[in-house]
């Protein structure tokens, strides 16, 4: 008889993992259900191995943002919450999400709340947004908060589009202009040394320098691209790690120009969502701690943190910020307005929206400068290039006149 692995939850707040013997699938299910185990996941375990060798289609923010969106106008159309999952999951183009949907909606006919069910996918679902549903659904306002999740995720959206779009010819150009210099070094000036060494005369020490590393590429190109493309998969790897994060995230705020726009972006975020989450009745010090964790910066997640245990103190927010080395003074002076007039949120949704407009303007005024500055670089390397090669040649012409 076929053996399965599952997963199946036991208790509201309990899960458990392990294997059945069953004819089918569904008789698995069925046998689960008995002793009153609630299945998550049912898979034979032969598969087991396989399963990770699968291709799957990874869900994007933007899979993530519709389902939102639609869930959020369902509702707002009088569509209970499992016939609204029922529909988006049949019209989700994403085969992985439309699995997520049907968990959710399954869990919540078993009797889970809609929170509880965000909570088993924590990998697609921040905590942001569980706990903006869970405060939801106490107050009945699931539609409009889901709503409102919708536009954080769109803004998030959009702001990571116009990077991308904004860094997209100067990435191209660096590219295009690296592959040229290597293309040169590399095949184009061996080609050259032939002509050098006829010559027999001295060669300026420009030139030398240059026949040496072209000489050093054309043996050993291949070694070089290795260890180069070695050493980009094992860095990128690295910064996926908490260390590596951090170390990187670190050293992005000691360049100065990143260091404001990054600054100005990050604060933007902190506001925004922390103004959305005691909008909601979410405590200050539980959406503190949910701001650290949606925090895409390490540093900055750290200090927040750091923010939630001097308010957990006692102190307020604006003290608390007073003793971060990464919120500027009008950031804390703003947040001290907003707690002495009891406006605490409007004066955060108003931070948001000055550092959301002073990070757009300088990230333009970073890249109207980057641009010309690239060409201007790879022209100067390109030219030490051609002028290493030429002065020979003008040597010559010099000694025959």
């Amino acid at each position: 008889m076929p053996i399965y692995n599952y997963k199946a939850k036991t208790s509201p707040d309990a899960f458990r993992n392990g294997t059945i013997e069953a004819e089918s699938e569904k008789a698995a299910a069925a046998k689960l259900r008995l002793l009153n185990y609630y299945p998550v996941s049912i898979f034979l375990k032969d598969q087991e191995n396989i399963k990770y060798f699968k291709i799957k289609k990874r869900i994007k923010q933007k899979d993530i943002y519709i389902f939102l969106r639609q869930l959020s106008n369902l509702n707002l159309a009088g569509l209970s919450l499992v016939k609204s999952l029922k529909n988006i999951g049949e019209q989700s183009s994403n085969l992985e999400m439309q699995k997520i949907i049907a968990s959710i909606r399954g869990n919540i006919q078993k009797g889970t709340s809609f929170s509880a069910a965000l909570t088993m996918h924590s990998n697609v679902f921040s905590s942001l947004e569980v706990n903006m549903v869970k405060s939801s659904e106490t107050t009945g306002t699931l539609a409009q908060v889901l709503s409102q999740i919708a536009d954080l995720k769109e803004k998030d959206m959009e702001f990571s589009t116009r990077i991308r779009s904004a860094l997209a010819y100067p990435i191209l150009l660096v590219s295009v202009g690296i592959l040229t210099l290597f293309l040169l070094t590399t095949f184009v000036l061996p080609k050259f040394i032939t002509l050098f060494e006829e010559l027999g005369q001295d060669l300026p020490l420009l030139t030398r320098m240059l026949i040496m590393v072209s000489m050093f590429l054309s043996q050993y190109w291949i070694p070089v691209l290795v260890a180069f493309l070695v050493f980009v998969v094992c860095s990128l790897n690295y910064f996926k790690t908490d260390k590596g994060r951090l170390w990187f995230d670190t050293f992005k705020l000691k360049i100065p120009v990143l260091r404001n726009i990054i600054i100005k972006i990050q604060t933007e975020r902190f506001s925004r969502t922390l103004a959305s989450l005691i909008k909601k009745g979410v405590p200050i010090i539980n959406s503190l701690k949910i701001v650290s964790e949606v925090a895409t910066n390490k540093v900055f997640s750290q200090e927040i943190m750091q923010i939630h245990a001097l308010v957990s103190k006692g102190q307020s927010i604006s003290q608390a910020i007073k003793s971060s080395m990464v919120f500027e003074k009008n950031v804390v002076d703003l947040i001290s307005v907003g707690e002495e007039s009891g406006m605490l949120e409007d004066m955060l949704s108003r931070t948001a929206k000055m550092n959301e407009n002073e990070s757009k303007q300088q990230i333009e005024s970073f890249l109207f400068l980057l641009e010309p500055i690239l060409i201007l670089s790879l022209g100067a390397i390109i030219g030490i290039i051609v002028l290493a090669i030429l002065l020979p040649v003008f040597e010559m012409n010099f000694l025959i006149q």
